[in-house]
């Protein structure tokens, strides 16, 4: 019986490590500013490269402020997708963004405007 219930404890033990680093893993999205549906949401909208869709900003309150910060912006993020977040929106991935800066039209992004989260 012991024997089972630390097998049982282990596996779940490893499917948690597991599920953590799967969720928190770092990842860069590039994609255009969109609004939600719902108001008050933020996406990263993402059609090329491997991560394709909609990204739901969890933390916009960090960049709203920031000029380049608005409709249709040009934008590159690096954080974590959230699979255990509930949120009221709707639409897109959880994404929480470490940082986030625009991107100029030559596909470069401005180091100066860049804004990090501690």
């Amino acid at each position: 019986m012991k024997r089972r219930v630390s097998t049982i404890a282990a596996a779940l033990m490893l499917y948690a490590v597991l599920a953590l680093t799967v969720s928190g893993q770092e990842i860069t999205i590039r994609g255009r500013l969109a609004r939600t549906v719902e108001s008050g949401g933020w996406l990263i909208i993402s059609e090329k490269g491997e991560r394709t869709g909609k990204y739901l900003l969890l933390n916009p309150q960090l960049f709203q402020k920031e000029s380049w910060f608005r409709l249709g912006a040009e934008v590159e993020a690096s954080g974590a997708v959230k699979n255990d977040v509930m949120t009221i929106y709707q639409e897109g991935t959880a994404f929480e963004a470490r940082t986030m800066r625009p991107i100029t039209k030559a596909g470069n992004s401005r180091r100066h405007r860049r804004r990090r989260v501690t």
